[in-house]
């Protein structure tokens, strides 16, 4: 009874330490997920959140303007005066395209030579053509190149600022003051701008083929000249090289400190074509803004698919290939987005093949474009692929006539052929059994003739 006694007490002791072993387990196992709810919490409520709900930025003042609409979709103090910085250059550089010859040679002056800030490093007395300071203006935005075509244009970087004040009033800017054609400016009280305002200096800047392009441009190399050796131009904002994903396709940035930031951009993805301008910002934040306002333009903006991606196009030509024909395909969906209230009947479609498409051609091969219009504007332009792979074809595919209609043709002319030799053969059998009848016939007849005159004589030997 004794050692009964002892064995259960050792046995509810070693249950009363595994309890405790396990609750203290359980404990730790409770604060632990405790706390990773929280954060699972903030990740549903991110996943959760709708993409549609206006964009929480850090810029002063916006504005997004959707050229497909004509609307305003985002503003934030759109009517507050701030200080542009560097995106003044757009409107120098849309007067310099204005009213100069890109090949025209300009000499630097000494005050161009000798502005501060961001620079192309140009030289007094240096000679530069204009298309080259409009990528230095735009592309490293030397605030030397933005001078130069200032004096290029007026003669005077005094009178160029004044034509800057009057183009600003003549397109509807109310509350804009330049007082210098680079916006090296920290004074308010002279060079000011709203996010209003400078939407309608970037609509008409970025609505220039040329300033587009070159503000679009991500590297540039200017060649020698009579006072510099070759020079490469890199732009200021990352936002360019991922245009293809992002749809940036040309910016301007300003810049006085790291908490001073301007920044307009020209945005065109999938027949989406935005405009925003951004001031107030900061250094780290100006792209992530620009990407949340161009992200929610596409989750807000309602577009009408009008052709779909994969969706059969036409058929286009193939010069010297196996086939000569074959079905091309869009090789994405075609949006078109449309003015506020109008009708879908405004748009009509088009597909434009390339005339010059030969063999051999592999499967996605770009052979012709979708073009979509609204109310005869293109609006949207959709790659159109080959469907299958298209090999070289057989020596009268240079005749456009396709390996397998050669082969029939081959097929048919060779059955022909037989025929006709057939035909040639029976012919000549026909012929040669004709032949052989009629000699058997003149055979036979000479035979019966004999015959005929052998039974006269006998009956003349009888009587």
């Amino acid at each position: 009874m004794g050692r009964g006694r002892e064995f259960l007490r050792k046995f509810i002791v070693i249950l009363i330490i595994a309890g405790m072993v396990l609750g203290s387990v359980a404990m730790a196992a409770v604060y632990c997920f405790a706390d990773e709810a929280p954060a699972e919490s903030a990740e549903e409520e991110t996943a959760k959140k709708d993409p549609s709900a206006e964009p929480e930025i850090t810029a002063e003042a916006a504005i997004l303007y959707c050229e497909n609409t004509g609307e305003i979709i985002y503003s934030k103090n759109e009517d507050a005066r701030m200080k542009p910085y560097s995106i003044t250059k757009l409107l120098t550089a849309l007067l310099a395209v204005r009213n100069l010859s890109m090949d025209q040679t300009v000499t630097v002056s000494a005050a161009a030579a000798g502005q501060g800030g961001s620079s192309m490093e140009l030289k007094e007395g240096e000679q530069v053509k204009v298309k080259d300071l409009l990528y230095g203006t735009l592309v490293v935005s030397g605030n030397d190149a933005a001078y130069a075509l200032a004096e290029a244009v007026s003669g005077s970087a005094t009178d160029f600022v004044n034509l800057m004040n009057k183009t600003a009033a003549n397109i509807g800017c109310k509350n804009t003051r330049f007082s210098n054609p680079s916006g090296l400016s920290n004074d308010i009280s002279k060079h000011y701008t709203t996010a209003e305002d400078f939407l309608q200096i970037a609509k008409l800047a970025f609505s220039d083929d040329t300033v587009r392009k070159i503000a679009g441009t991500s590297e540039y190399t200017v060649t020698a000249t009579n006072k510099s050796e070759e020079r490469k131009l890199e732009e200021h904002t990352e936002l360019l090289p991922e245009s293809g994903k992002n749809g940036i396709v040309a910016a301007k940035t300003g810049y006085w400190d790291d908490d001073n930031c301007t920044i307009a951009v020209c945005y065109d993805k999938d027949g989406l074509r935005l405009i925003a301008v951004i001031l107030g910002d900061k250094a780290e934040e100006r792209a992530e803004d620009v990407l949340a306002l161009t992200k929610y333009a596409e989750n807000t903006i309602q577009g009408v698919t009008v052709v779909k991606n994969g969706e059969a196009g036409g058929n286009v030509r193939v010069r010297h290939g196996a086939v000569t024909k074959i079905e091309a395909y869009a090789a994405e969906d075609g949006i078109a987005y449309l003015p506020a209230g109008a009708s879908e009947s405004l748009i009509t479609t088009e597909a434009v093949m390339k005339d010059d498409v030969e063999a051999p051609v592999e499967k996605g091969d770009v052979v012709g474009v979708y073009r979509i219009y609204v109310a005869d504007e293109m609006v949207n332009e959709v790659d159109l692929i080959a469907g299958e792979d298209v090999r070289t074809g057989w020596l009268p595919s240079y005749l456009g006539i396709s390996n397998r209609t050669a082969a029939i043709a081959g097929c048919v002319a060779g059955a022909l052929l037989i025929l006709f030799m057939w035909i040639k053969i029976h012919n000549a059998r026909v012929r040669r059994a004709r032949k052989r009848m009629h000699k058997r016939q003149v055979y036979e007849m000479a035979m019966e003739e004999l015959r005929r005159e052998q039974e006269k004589k006998e009956r003349g030997w009888r009587y």
